[in-house]
């Protein structure tokens, strides 16, 4: 079908002269004359510049496609990558439609389509009639289209697909209306800005300023936030009957969402990408010093990870301190050699099993982060330890200069173990500033080896492991992993990042200065480890950031 189905959002020409792409689609952000004003971040419960129209990210198009049609699963698997900013792939100044992704975007939508009319039981699932008349095809993209852009139709929205609902018998000639209609009105709304983007179009202010959300923008947020897809027929009804205004309402609704099994791939999906699992994927290592390791092991850490951070965060409503620091991961046949385990007393399924308390802590003692951020052949102390500071601290570490010399400069200290080599190598004034932040922390790492197994020494030399590091809300001292992630697990600069990771991936975008508040209410929090993911998410629903917006669009 060509892409002049792609319709316009509200407020735009009702028949563009051209084609347009969804990124070239819009409302009309003409203003009046207005004063100057000034940036609402600078106000203590201001609302930060946001955006109006946030394109969904390719996760966030499958599962909405898929609790529309009830099928879509890979979907979006075709679709160049999302882009990641800050660490995660739905900041919204980062989601633009490409003219790849445009056409990505209408393959997709004619497969989707084709694949509905094909299956009577997703016919019948979508289309509330049996026939072809004007009435049905009224009824059918007037409840479709509720749920596919996510409100309610205006009155010349459903008279341009009814429309091309009837034009749809000339365009596919099947011989069956009511199916070729259907086709053709799933096909054209799968491609509109008001299906792909999350748009925001409510505009009267309120005393103050900011412009309050209308019921279905509260849902949509709602929605997105808790479960990466399209309202559920609760929040449909809710906002039909104007009952997310006030703050009691939307608590309400936002503690269902955090109580039901629908925020778990959330959930995860935010892990994920804060710990970066995606390299993982890339493992390689020396087969010769590491014959038991294979890239397939990749998949058994990434499910470990997951199932830690579900059972941690969801299932025992811990918090941010025992991700870091509890004894426990997952482990199976495959994985526990290089925990030192006996894999005959392990099956294919993963396992829960508790470590030694000064053995393993957390996530950060697991298989996948100590294999992923280190070599084919020798650890990385450098790695580890500016994932640990950027990642896990939220400390400002540029990368290094491009052009520097990796020659090993002259000593005439005997150079056998990692350390004594990274040392060696970022001894230069030049590299001190950061590497002072970097090494000791990256050295804490050396208790385990390139695949992630424990090791009391280093090319046959005793290992050292302790070290102090003074960071921007203190000093640490400790004598190996295990005590550093004990004391990053009770420190204020951990909870404040975390809070703040929590906060860009929530709000879809980097923090600002009215956001100050909220997190330092979410730092405070995690003080409690009982404090869990679910109660975090629910109050960040409760800043004006959450239930308006600015009144000005970012530049």
């Amino acid at each position: 079908m060509a892409c002049w189905l792609v319709a316009p959002l509200a407020g735009c020409d009702v028949a563009p002269p051209r084609a347009r792409t969804p990124s070239e689609s819009g409302p009309d952000q003409s203003e009046t004359s207005k004063p100057p004003r000034p940036d609402p971040g600078l106000f203590e419960n201001g609302v930060p510049y946001g955006t109006r129209l946030r394109r969904l990210t390719h996760a966030e198009y499958e599962r909405t496609v898929t609790d529309l049609l009830g099928t879509g699963a890979g979907s979006s698997r075709e679709f160049l990558d999302d882009p990641s900013f800050a660490g995660f792939d739905n900041n919204a100044d980062g989601l633009r439609v490409s003219g790849r992704l445009g056409r990505d975007y209408r393959r997709a939508a004619e497969a989707l389509a084709l694949e509905v009319v094909a299956s009577d039981e997703l016919l019948e699932r979508l289309v509330p009639c049996d026939d072809a008349s004007v009435e049905c095809a009224a009824e059918f993209v007037t409840s479709f289209g509720l749920s596919a852009f996510r409100r309610p139709l205006r009155d010349a929205e459903i008279a341009r697909y009814v429309a091309l609902f009837n034009e749809g018998p000339a365009l596919i000639q099947s011989g069956d209306a009511l199916a070729d209609g259907v086709a053709v009105v799933i096909e054209a709304m799968l491609q509109s800005p008001n299906f792909l983007y999350r748009a925001e179009l409510s505009a009267d202010e309120d005393a103050d300023g900011w412009i309050p959300l209308g019921d279905y923008e509260i849902a949509n947020r709602l929605s997105y936030m808790f479960t990466a897809s399209m309202p559920d027929r609760e929040l449909f009804q809710a906002a039909a009957a104007g009952e997310l205004t006030t703050p009691e309402q939307i608590r309400a609704q936002a503690e269902r969402l955090a109580g039901s099994d629908a925020i778990r791939p959330r959930v995860s999906d935010f892990h994920e990408q804060w710990l970066d699992l995606a390299a993982f994927r890339e493992l390689e290592k020396d087969r010769e010093l590491f014959p038991d390791f294979s890239p397939e092991l990749a998949d058994e850490y990434v499910e470990e990870v997951r199932r830690f951070v579900l059972h941690v965060t969801l299932d025992e409503q811990r918090g941010l301190a025992s991700l870091l620091s509890t004894p426990h991961s997952f482990v199976n046949q495959r994985t526990a050699p290089f925990y030192g385990l006996d894999p005959e007393d392990f099956s294919d399924e993963f396992s829960l099993v508790e470590f030694e308390a000064n053995e393993r802590a957390g996530l950060l003692t697991q298989l996948g982060f100590l294999s992923a951020h280190a070599y084919t052949t020798d650890t990385s102390p450098i790695h580890r330890g500016v994932f640990v500071l950027r990642r896990i601290l939220c400390e400002e570490i540029p990368d290094p200069p491009g052009g520097i010399d990796l020659t090993l400069p002259e000593t005439t200290e005997e150079i056998v173990t990692t350390r004594d080599q990274v040392e060696a190598h970022t001894a230069a004034a030049a590299c001190s500033q950061c590497h002072s932040l970097i090494n000791p922390i990256g050295f804490a790492f050396e208790g385990f080896d390139a695949v992630g197994a424990a090791r009391d020494s280093d090319d046959g030399a005793p290992l050292d492991t302790s070290g102090s590091v003074e960071l921007s809300q203190g000093s640490l001292e400790f004598t190996g992993a295990v005590d550093l992630i004990r004391q990053l697990s009770q420190s204020e600069a951990a909870r404040s990042c975390y809070a703040k990771q929590w906060l860009r991936y929530a709000y879809a975008r980097a923090e600002a200065i009215a956001d100050d508040q909220i997190l330092a209410r979410l730092e405070a929090s995690l003080a409690d480890d009982t404090y869990s993911v679910r109660q975090l998410l629910v109050d960040l629903t409760e800043p004006r950031a959450f239930t308006h917006r600015a009144p000005t669009e970012r530049d």
